[in-house]
C-alpha cells in the first residue's frame, strides 16, 4: 500500500491511469490531509525546478578514464601444483588397485592339482558401488580434461 506522500507524488508526476488520477484528485479536493499534503508537494516541486543541477566538467570523463588508464593491471594469478600431492593421489590409487588384487586372491580357493578361483563379484559389485565408482572416475577425467585444456589455451 503506497503512502499519500507516493500517491500524490504519482498524481503530480503524472504516473498512473486517467482513472487513477480523477480519483487522486477527488481526495484532494475533499480530503484535507490529502490537501495540505499536495500543497506542500507543489511547494517542493516548484523549488526542485528551480534549481540548478550540478553538471561534471567537460573533461570530467576523460580525465577519469586517463587515471584508469594509468593504473597498473593485476597481474595475472599462477599456481603451482606440488608433486607430492600428485604421489598422494597416484599412491592411493594403486594402492587401491593392490587391495582390491590382494582381497582376490585371499577370498579365491586353490587346489594343488588345479586353480579353483570362485569370486562371487555379485556379492561385491552393488549398483551403489557401481554408480559411485563411475562418478568418481567421471569426475576425475573432467579434472583431467580441464588441465588439459587449460596448458592448450595457455600456450
Amino acid at each position: 500500500m503506497k503512502t499519500i506522500e507516493e500517491q500524490i507524488w504519482d498524481y503530480i508526476d503524472g504516473n498512473g491511469n486517467a482513472g487513477q488520477r480523477l480519483e487522486m484528485k477527488k481526495k484532494i479536493a475533499s480530503d484535507e490531509a490529502y490537501g495540505s499534503v499536495y500543497r506542500e508537494l507543489i511547494i517542493v516541486q516548484q523549488h526542485l525546478g528551480l534549481m540548478d543541477l550540478d553538471e561534471p566538467s567537460m573533461s570530467f570523463g576523460r580525465n577519469v578514464m586517463d587515471l584508469v588508464n594509468q593504473e597498473v593491471p593485476p597481474v595475472e594469478l599462477q599456481t603451482k601444483i606440488d608433486k607430492r600431492i600428485i604421489s598422494g593421489i597416484a599412491a592411493f590409487f594403486i594402492l587401491g588397485i593392490i587391495a582390491i588384487f590382494i582381497f582376490a586372491i585371499s577370498q579365491s580357493h586353490f587346489t594343488t592339482s588345479k586353480i579353483n578361483i570362485s569370486i562371487t563379484f555379485s556379492r561385491y559389485l552393488t549398483p551403489a558401488f557401481i554408480k559411485t565408482f563411475l562418478f568418481i572416475d567421471i569426475i576425475i577425467g573432467f579434472l583431467y580434461a580441464d588441465s588439459l585444456f587449460r596448458r592448450k589455451w595457455m600456450s
